[in-house]
């Protein structure tokens, strides 16, 4: 079988198997890792190649992106590859490490002397490093606090990112603060900002009181598990919203979308005030319900129903425990966080309710199992082949995970776009114009292709997510001893990161605080630096949710 690809590899070579070759299709790509390395294998007629698994650009997996004639997209920052080289068909000089590889029976082997090889090359040249002996963290200036409180009493949980932005202008983009007698490093200088995103999740991991939190709610999920653990969820929640199954939802996402513009438009023809970020929660509900379970929550026109009023619950709670500066519900439970335990019980059991129906719909329609329809059968049928990467309480995990950062972050990101829209009437006409000429006579945008034809819109969004990021407050935390800034930070000190001054400053946008969107276009000259622009996140752990973010933003303004 070896004889099939364009695989040759020396017969002295010290190989290692790194997958099967089942899992790769033509045009196929296949995660794989070998000695703590990511590796993407491409198979693309009948050529079989191993790279480098990180794109060079901001870090992002290359197994999540998608191949077309001969060439590798990363789903990142668009960044292309020649499947047979490796090269950037764009820009000449930039070209992916390439291993030797093979196929012997059903198995993918690599080199694993090149593997090492590159793996001793890369730690070498880390991000996280200097030149210049590094300060101890004490050594960095920061904002005074009390004896033994350090800075708690001038945090607040509601207003913590608003806080450590305002030490900014006092400290800098990179200062220090005490949490009780527990230092933290507040980070939010763009380049640095982009080099421990890029270093996730060897060198950085999320605090780990974001991963207690997620285990009150149930299983450890996607967000927050770390390690193998990780890589173990990563992978069928990024298949679950890659191009190919968004391109299948799009129908679904269009009638969803459909019976929104139906409730606003009644609405306006009643004369009814309309509750247009309440509307927008329900809106994402239900898309991210029909894609995850196949189920139609309709929570549109069913004014909430069960799961929109246990995610109302849920959301808030879990926004004021991650900030708490002391875990107090461990001691005594509130009414609130009564309701929040009943809320999350709740959802737990619709969706292993979803679990269940899917599991009988898999079993009374057995071809079902080769063309899943949504996130769960798949899932599902990868359990009943015993070939499956999550248990039932992972399932669970993940998908309360998705509903909830499907919920509040698209809702606010559409709504700030609708107020930016009020105050800037030349904006809402220019959108309205290209809305116009691509949907033509269809009430709303149906076809997946055009979606890419929205460029204004497409601006418009990314510049309200540059002024008002959906996670302007990142919570990390250093799995080693490390370097920042010239600063050593220990094993175990966190790291916030603030996503919002760099990109509102005006060496990196010009104007940085106007309402520009004709900066993100191409043919503008008006000159911006994106070093630290991450709205979705960056590197190997970027939002597995983002295109279809974006999808459900141009759908819904469109």
């Amino acid at each position: 079988m070896a004889g099939e690809h364009e695989a040759v590899t020396p017969a002295t070579a010290d190989m290692v198997r790194i997958g099967s070759s089942a899992a790769l299709r033509d045009d196929g790509i296949l995660p794989a890792r070998a000695e703590g390395v990511d590796i993407v294998v491409l198979r693309h007629g009948a050529s079989l190649r191993a790279f480098q698994g990180h794109c060079p650009h901001r870090g992002t997996l290359l197994a999540e992106g998608a191949i077309s004639n001969g060439v590798l997209t990363c789903r990142g920052h668009g960044w292309r590859f020649d499947c047979g080289t490796g090269a950037n068909v764009d820009q000449p000089g930039i070209c992916l490490k390439r291993f030797e590889c093979a196929v012997e029976g059903d198995d993918v082997l690599v080199d694993r002397t090149q593997v090492l090889a590159w793996k001793r090359q890369t730690d070498d040249c880390g991000g996280v490093q200097s030149t210049t002996p590094a300060r101890p963290l004490e050594q960095l200036p920061g904002p005074a606090g009390l004896p033994w409180l350090g800075n708690l009493l001038q945090l607040h949980h509601s207003r913590m990112h608003s806080e450590l932005e305002q030490w900014c202008a006092a400290f800098g983009p990179i200062y220090r603060i005490n949490l009780a007698r527990l230092p933290a490093i507040v980070v939010a200088d763009g380049e640095w900002i982009d080099r421990i995103l890029h270093d996730r999740p060897e060198t950085f991991r999320r605090a780990r009181a974001v991963e207690a939190l997620t285990r009150e709610v149930g299983d450890v999920s996607v967000f927050a598990a770390e390690g193998e653990t990780w890589r173990r969820h990563r992978r069928p929640v990024a298949q679950a919203l890659d191009a190919r199954h968004l391109r299948d939802f799009f129908p679904t996402l269009a009638g969803v979308t459909r019976r929104l513009k139906r409730r606003w438009e009644q609405a306006a023809a009643d004369g009814l005030p309309v509750h247009v970020q309440q509307d927008l929660k329900r809106y994402a509900v239900d898309v991210t319900a029909s894609l995850a379970f196949g189920h139609d929550t309709n929570t549109l026109e069913g004014e909430g129903g069960p799961v929109q009023q246990h995610l109302e619950r849920i959301l808030p709670m879990f926004d004021r425990r991650l900030n708490a500066l002391f875990p107090y519900w461990h001691y005594v439970r509130l009414p609130a966080d009564r309701a929040y335990d009943k809320a999350v019980q709740a959802l737990r059991k619709f969706i292993g309710e979803m679990i269940v129906a899917a599991r009988e719909r898999l079993a009374q329609a057995p071809d079902l199992a080769a063309h899943p329809r949504n996130f769960l059968e798949a899932m599902v049928a990868a359990q009943a082949a015993d070939d499956a990467p999550l248990s039932d309480e992972e399932l669970i995990a993940d998908s309360v995970t998705m509903l909830l950062a499907g919920e509040d972050t698209t809702a606010n990101t559409i709504s700030w776009i609708l107020y930016f829209m009020c105050i800037h009437p030349d904006v809402q006409r220019r959108m309205q114009e290209e809305a116009a000429e691509v949907l033509g006579t269809t009430d709303v945008l149906a076809d997946i292709h055009e979606a890419s034809r929205l460029v204004y819109l497409d601006a418009v969004v990314h510049e309200s997510l540059r002024l008002k990021p959906v996670a302007p407050l990142l919570h990390l935390e250093s799995n080693r001893d490390v370097e920042i800034a010239g600063f050593v930070v220990p094993r175990g000190t966190l790291v916030l990161l603030l996503t919002r001054p760099n990109v509102l400053r005006d060496n990196s946008f010009a104007a940085a605080l106007e309402f520009r969107p004709e900066r993100w276009l191409e043919s503008s000259a008006a000159a911006h630096h994106r070093s630290g622009f991450v709205p979705f996140g960056s590197g190997p752990r970027l939002c597995p949710g983002r295109s279809l973010a974006l999808l459900e933003a141009k759908a819904a303004l469109s």
